[in-house]
């Protein structure tokens, strides 16, 4: 915009070609634009700062509600502890996105991430109550359902982040990993490839892995 009217400003005072305002100006719009990126980069790095927190937030939900799940002797309040960490972190998600598609006909619009509902959904069908109590298969299957869907939540996160590709990472078959599982597996005695192996038989979700 500003190179336009700088065009048109020369263009109209042709053949005298006397100061323009853009020019006359130069300095003024080159620091206004420069407050103007500097403030693009800064809501930018507050969004990415309060996504992640909120990303570390709904993890340690998780991970809670996953103790309920691989407890022998889980409780109810074991249960209501892992679920309410959970179901907050679906309410201050709100506090970053709004609602996404609102309208007349629907003004309150579309939960933007319906991964956390449906996981919020899974946790509740297993919540303990006079009639049922759940069995440890049970809570295995619906760690399982969960852990599912919090991948594709990850990657949709990830993406919202503009979470980029390491420079160098450490793969499956990377040097670096055969030189300390050799290590782990000489001094100290255990084989993280066949314990790999064996998560991958005992735990669906494990199974799933490529490597």
């Amino acid at each position: 915009m500003v190179l336009v009217v700088s065009l048109v400003e020369y263009f109209s005072k042709y053949p005298n070609n006397t100061p323009t305002f853009v020019g006359s100006n130069a300095t003024l719009i080159a620091l206004v634009f420069a407050a103007y990126l500097a403030y693009v980069f800064q809501q930018r790095g507050k969004f990415v700062d309060e996504l992640r927190g909120w990303w570390n937030d709904i993890v340690e939900a998780k991970s809670v509600f996953f103790v309920y799940c691989d407890k022998s002797g889980a409780t109810e309040d074991d249960y209501f502890e892992g679920f309410y960490k959970l179901s907050t972190s679906m309410d201050t998600l709100r506090l970053i996105y709004c609602n996404v598609g609102r309208s007349a006909e629907n003004p309150k619009g579309y939960y933007p991430f319906e991964q956390v509902r449906d996981m919020i959904d899974i946790a509740r069908s297993i919540k303990p109550d006079n009639s049922k109590v759940p069995t440890m298969r049970d809570r295995a299957r619906v760690k399982d359902a969960i852990n599912i869907v919090f991948q594709s939540l990850r990657h949709a996160i990830q993406s919202e982040a503009s979470a980029s590709v390491p420079d160098d990472p450490t793969l499956f078959e990377s040097p670096y990993r055969a030189k300390y599982l050799l290590e782990i597996k000489n001094q100290v005695g255990i084989d993280v490839v066949a314990v790999r192996e064996l998560n991958k038989r005992a735990d669906y979700f494990s199974s799933r892995e490529k490597n």
